[in-house]
């Protein structure tokens, strides 16, 4: 069973890591990582690792069977590729976008949202505690 996992994956924590391995419980994991034009778009800042570093370092974990970088156009087109039989979602993502766009594209896999947080992770607090700051944090302070 193929199970979809996407992401930034900036600053790689904890939290991830539960996350990769509550996803491995179901099938083999793929994972979508985040183009940093996408990422400085959606959320106002570069991350701190480059995509490439990202994806290593996501690839690295032996929970992933394969990670991808996605498309700078199409968010969806990965999914496409990939072809999963699960999307697993994160406690933060969006699940009413990822509904229409499998309904728009005519795939039935199956989207299940892990059940809660392994601790406060997050790359934000991690860089807010390494000192990162990003135009985001300063908007927000």
């Amino acid at each position: 069973m193929k199970v979809l996992v996407a992401g930034t994956f900036d600053i790689l924590h904890p939290g991830h890591i539960y996350l990769l391995e509550e996803a491995s419980k179901l099938g083999d994991v793929y994972v979508i990582i985040a183009r940093d034009r996408n990422v400085e778009k959606l959320k106002g800042s570069l991350p701190v690792f480059n995509e490439e570093e990202r994806k290593a370092m996501v690839e690295s974990v032996r929970y992933v069977k394969k990670a991808v970088l996605g498309d700078t156009g199409n968010f969806f087109k990965c999914v496409l590729e990939i072809d999963p039989d699960v999307i697993f979602l994160g406690p933060d993502q969006n699940e009413r976008w990822v509904k229409t766009e499998l309904e728009l594209n005519g795939l039935k896999a199956r989207i299940v949202r892990i059940d809660r947080k392994r601790g406060e992770y997050s790359s934000t607090q991690t860089k807010k505690k390494l000192g990162i700051f990003t135009r985001n944090d300063c908007r927000k302070e």
